[in-house]
């Protein structure tokens, strides 16, 4: 099974940064300033921060590739002189609400899922995907090891690499952050508050002996 090898789920990419091979609008909406994905109970959540508001280029829309296991026997980007951006399924996100879910396989067709419109939030330069862990099983790495990477696209020109405005990060996966569900958070709440409840009882007995 591959080894992830990933940074922090925060990823923080630099304003203006155009990729040299892309030739579209440099608008706001297609230049990513922050990212991040999320784990809690059974649904991910992919977020975005964008330097423009989205929906200011007509033909644009955002592509985040993830990597369940089996992305370095995939995809990659190798040929941009990115080869450590890998990726075995992909998420697209429209600008009007929509997306889907397309799960790579190599020799084969896709599969794709549609995403319903209620799992995807688009507010100003900001939008938001939840995406059930369902629609992203595992192909060797479990959930919490999954990498992942955003990149903005412009559809003005045939689906090919000169399309792609940004990569966050810019030249490697980030990984999954894990929330702990509700339950969880409560035993972890009562747990702390069983070990403070020990510390005041021991420095009272303490202070008594020292009386």
């Amino acid at each position: 099974m591959a080894t992830p090898a990933h940074a922090d789920s925060v990823a923080f990419d630099p304003v203006g940064d155009f990729l040299p091979t892309y030739v579209g609008p440099q608008n706001g909406d297609l230049d990513v300033i922050s990212t991040s994905v999320s784990l809690s109970g059974t649904n991910f959540l992919f977020s975005a921060t964008m330097n423009g508001q989205i929906g200011t280029t007509p033909l644009g829309f955002y592509i985040w590739g993830v990597d369940r296991g089996a992305g370095a026997m995939t995809a990659n980007f190798a040929q941009l002189g990115l080869p450590n951006i890998v990726f075995d399924s992909v998420i697209r996100i429209n600008n009007n609400g929509t997306g889907l879910v397309n799960l790579l396989v190599p020799g084969g067709p896709p599969v794709m899922t549609p995403l319903p419109m209620q799992n995807i939030t688009i507010s100003g330069n900001t939008f938001q995907v939840v995406v059930p862990l369902s629609f992203l099983p595992s192909r060797g790495f479990s959930p919490d090891q999954y990498g992942q990477n955003l990149w903005p696209r412009w559809g003005g020109i045939p689906m090919s690499d000169p399309q792609i405005s940004d990569f966050a990060p810019n030249d490697r996966n980030a990984g999954v952050n894990v929330i702990p569900e509700p339950t969880t958070m409560l035993l972890l709440g009562t747990g702390l508050a069983g070990v403070a409840m020990k510390v005041r009882k021991r420095r009272k007995v303490n202070a008594n002996h020292s009386a």
